[in-house]
């Protein structure tokens, strides 16, 4: 009880033992019994100075003399003071935090881009806020939402566009915004992706290398500017070979395992089978993979597969996907910087498009066409999985 304490506790103003009433012990804050972080007002008065001379000595304006920000420094040091960036920011209109939207997490093709935005993002030490949409309409809205809400310096929208209303909003906000792999229709925006046209005129090229002439097309998803810009390098690559332009070789998908193996399925149910499968995506590719093995059909020695992207999983032994490699950390990386360069430039500049270059890589799913097609045989097997790597 404060009757019992020590005359000198007393006259210092301390509480129980614990901090003095103002805060400080022989000219040093000591930490609040309450928990409560100090104040630039706290700090101020430990200095002798005004909150603005803190203010600008942490900020090493050049007004404030040498050993006066010495000094604040040493304090802020010895009472654990930091600035308020919340506070900075509503003073300035800025949040030093960047919004990276994706529509699905869970997308194997997706982290290795988020990593390589955030490494970015943490080198210049912002803060990155990660918003998982599911593709869904209202999360998308409501996440654009949030985010504006939150004052953020920038976004980065990774393989999916966003509508008309969310794209105005953002304008509105005066938000700079890069879109990675798929172009906004209608909007002109900052854009990162990946040479599409010249990735599956590589694959095209070395499948007609081994000797197929039949070759088919699994497609992405509707609406997606990278799935269209795909398809057709396929049709041109098709059209400037010679090979069989047989409209039925083309099967629609969506960028997820399931309609990679539902279209494997279609295309050998053909009188004439494709002897090599390209897919839009390696999930795709994966998905024909179950499809083949659950028909009987051998890989590669009765049909070839082939993905794109690169994703980990295609790495695998039991798996030793033939695809093209999409610099996945790369295309964070250049998403995150020109971002960055945006934010601190000049606005009104034109859009830029960052397009980055895919590479071949040969695994053990592609091998020369046989001279003969195989029997159907099938087999009770199942493969699930989603994604959209493009």
């Amino acid at each position: 009880m404060s009757r019992n304490r020590p005359r000198e506790e007393q006259a210092n103003g301390q509480q129980g033992g614990g901090a003095p009433a103002n805060g400080t012990v022989n000219g040093t804050a000591a930490p609040s019994v309450s928990g409560v972080r100090p104040t630039i007002l706290d700090l101020a008065a430990l200095c002798g100075v005004s909150p603005a001379t803190v203010s600008n000595a942490l900020a090493d304006k050049p007004n404030v003399k040498a050993e006066t920000r010495d000094l604040v420094r040493r304090k802020a040091r010895e009472i654990g003071y930091h600035a308020s960036s919340a506070a900075r920011g509503l003073r300035l209109g800025r949040s030093w935090s960047i919004g990276l939207v994706v529509g699905d997490i869970a997308n194997p093709f997706v982290p290795d881009v988020v990593r390589g935005v955030e490494d970015v993002v943490w080198r210049e030490r912002k803060n990155l806020i990660l918003c998982n949409t599911d593709f869904q309409a209202e999360k998308k809205t409501a996440y654009v939402r949030s985010l504006l809400d939150k004052q953020i310096d920038g976004m980065i929208v990774l393989s999916q566009i966003l509508d008309a209303q969310d794209m105005e909003r953002v304008a509105a906000a005066g938000i700079p915004l890069v879109t990675v792999n798929r172009r906004a229709p209608d909007f002109s925006t900052d854009y990162v992706g990946i040479d599409n046209q010249s990735g599956v005129r590589m694959a095209v090229d070395y499948l007609v290398s081994l000797g197929h002439r039949r070759i088919a097309f699994v497609k992405g998803l509707f609406r997606s500017s990278s799935a269209d810009d795909r398809f057709a390098a396929y049709q041109a690559a098709v059209q400037a070979h010679g090979l069989d332009g047989d409209p039925s070789l083309a099967v629609q998908g969506d960028y997820s395992m399931e309609s990679g193996d539902s279209a494997a399925r279609s295309l050998m149910a053909l009188s004439q089978r494709p002897t090599a499968i390209l897919a839009a995506n390696d999930l795709m590719a994966l998905g024909a993979l179950g499809a083949l093995h659950d028909l009987g059909i051998r890989v590669p020695a009765d049909v070839s597969v082939v993905g794109f992207d690169n994703i980990q999983l295609a790495e695998h032994p039991l798996l030793n996907l033939t695809t093209i490699n999409h610099p996945k950390r790369e295309t964070g990386d250049a998403a995150a910087r020109l971002l960055l360069q945006r934010i601190a430039g000049d606005r009104n500049e034109p859009p830029r498009s960052v397009v980055l270059k895919p590479s071949l890589i040969v695994r053990g799913t592609t091998a020369p066409p046989p001279s003969t097609p195989k029997p159907r045989r099938r087999r009770p097997v199942t493969v699930r999985g989603t994604g959209d790597g493009g």
